[in-house]
């Protein structure tokens, strides 16, 4: 039997996938769905750097600047040499220079 955080990743991942085939086909509705429900499952795993790197993820496409940049603080606490968190932190202060 698989545990239960190995069967979340998986589905996070795959649903992951179906919102990127959504936003491609730009049925944004459906893409926006499937990102909060990432985020919720996410949730369940808060001390896990991928789940908190698909929550930054989803969180940005949602289009919630602020809370993802809180969720990157998490990552970074959790990892200090994480370059996803530094990429996330960079993208914010660009998209943040040009408000």
């Amino acid at each position: 039997m698989q545990a239960k955080s190995n069967i979340d990743f998986e589905n996070i991942m795959r649903m992951n996938e179906i919102a990127e085939v959504y936003e491609t086909t730009k049925q944004n509705k459906k893409a926006e769905n499937y990102h909060r429900n990432i985020v919720k499952l996410c949730d369940r795993h808060p001390k896990n750097e991928t789940a908190l790197q698909y929550k930054i993820h989803s969180l940005n496409k949602l289009n919630k600047p602020y809370k993802s940049l809180e969720t990157t603080n998490e990552l970074l606490n959790l990892n200090p040499n994480s370059l996803i968190a530094l990429f996330y932190i960079i993208k914010f202060l660009k998209e943040a220079s040009y408000v």
